[in-house]
């Protein structure tokens, strides 16, 4: 029996990328690509264990508890111990819930007797099952995909829209320091980029926008893009929308160049947002100055603390 290590190699360290990606995305953890290419490429190094004589203590859960350690160590850091163990604790779940996804699809879809015969089991051909490999190459990307939307649909049902959150905006050499509050009919997106958008209210903070801005959003005169500085020019867009019982309208739109919001201590990024300039007044108490998308708080990114 011949055994192609490098492509085995090669599909374990795919799976670890997607999965500690995974891990990430639900921690709302904001790594760089290259600490989750390191620590897949160390996750992925274990298969190589199990053709060497320390197979018989590779395999041992002791050991492999500890190996995933050093994984989340590599791929996390170790800030601190409750972060450490959460990251950690989310790895194994993350990795129950493909896995365990994945082998019941397959389950579903295969006769005892062919799971026995080790569908997933190589071959003299090297490669494998033929039918395995490609349900793996082909079924973990979309139980990625699917366990990301779901772990996204339990992070909205947490969501919570009674309260008001500490936003920084920051747009050029702006920088509005406002109270947001998360919108849960807010469904307003660009529709070629699909990005949400934050809606902010101009008659509170237009004046530390440039006049050429405040006058292009009242006056709604595409002429006055003229105006507009060069720096924001190719920061602005429009954006068609539609409120109850009225027609389509537009509103303006500008790309920031960083978001953050603080919630409980904790610090976090969000990216991919556009913000609406609102001309209308969004609260008759003044208590918020924005209205946040319920997506961009799926999407938020943890920021680490020094």
């Amino acid at each position: 029996m011949q055994i192609y290590l490098d492509v085995v190699w090669l599909l374990n360290f795919l799976v670890d990328f997607m999965l500690l990606t995974l891990t990430a995305i639900v921690l709302k953890r904001d790594l760089r690509k290259f600490r989750l290419i390191v620590g897949a490429l160390f996750a992925s190094f274990y298969i190589f264990l199990l053709f060497t004589p320390l197979q018989d203590i590779a395999v041992n859960p002791l050991i492999k508890g500890i190996y995933s350690v050093f994984i989340i160590v590599i791929t996390f850091g170790f800030h601190r111990f409750r972060l450490f163990i959460q990251a950690w604790l989310m790895f194994y779940f993350v990795n129950f819930a493909v896995g365990g996804g994945l082998l019941g699809v397959h389950f579903f879809l295969q006769t005892d007797m062919d799971f026995i015969q080790g569908t997933f089991a190589t071959q003299t051909s090297g490669f494998g099952s033929p039918i395995s490999w490609a349900f793996v190459i082909i079924g973990l990307p979309i139980m990625y995909y699917y366990s990301k939307k779901r772990f996204e649909a339990i992070e909205t049902e947490k969501i919570r829209y009674d309260e008001v959150y500490d936003v920084k905006i920051i747009i050029n050499d702006i920088q509005l320091h406002l109270n947001g509050f998360v919108d849960s009919g807010n469904r307003l997106e660009d529709p070629f980029t699909r990005k949400p958008v934050v809606v902010i209210d101009m008659t509170e903070l237009g004046d530390q926008f440039p006049l050429s801005i405040q006058n292009l959003i009242k006056e709604q005169d595409l002429s006055k893009m003229e105006e507009v500085p060069s720096e924001y020019q190719s920061k602005i867009t429009l954006l068609p929308f539609r409120t109850v019982g009225e027609t389509n309208k537009f509103m303006w739109a500008v790309r920031p160049d960083s978001i953050t919001l603080y919630d409980q201590g904790e610090v976090f990024q969000c990216h991919s947002i556009l913000i609406g300039l609102s001309t209308s007044p969004l609260s008759d108490r003044n208590d918020y100055q924005c209205l946040l998308h319920p997506r961009m708080m799926q999407q938020k990114k943890k920021i680490a603390l020094a």
